[in-house]
């Protein structure tokens, strides 16, 4: 068998993405999948193996520090050896992305503003 390069997987991948999205359960503490994918009819894509979840976000890139990024990745190694395999692996995206729901919630909430709860953690 040919060994194939990763962005041949990636396309196959993306295009696969395209042609039948699968849904995903959303778990505490994660996005809602990207929007604009629907799950197929019920009774289609069954037998069929599931996506990776990661396939079911949208991309989008953030400049970090590298203190930020050390941290990020020191908090996920730990969270991963406390869950014993249990669960979906935690990832650096996955924490930026707790995080970003906790920012969006907090944001939501009337009596709060942006401003207030920046001006009490700078940075």
């Amino acid at each position: 068998m040919k060994r194939k390069r990763l962005a041949e997987l990636v396309r196959e991948e993306a295009g696969d993405l395209q042609e039948a999205p699968a849904p995903r359960e959303e778990e505490a503490g994660e996005a809602s999948p990207a929007r604009g994918l629907e799950a197929p009819p019920p009774g289609e894509g069954q037998g069929e193996r599931p996506l990776p979840p990661y396939l079911t976000y949208v991309r989008k890139e953030c400049r970090l520090r590298p203190d930020q990024l050390d941290a990020l990745t020191a908090l996920a190694r730990r969270l991963n050896r406390e869950r014993k395999g249990k669960g979906e692996r935690i990832t650096e995206n996955t924490l930026i992305r707790w995080a970003v729901d906790l920012l969006l919630e907090q944001y939501a909430r009337p009596n709060k503003t942006l401003e207030e709860e920046s001006s009490r953690n700078p940075g």
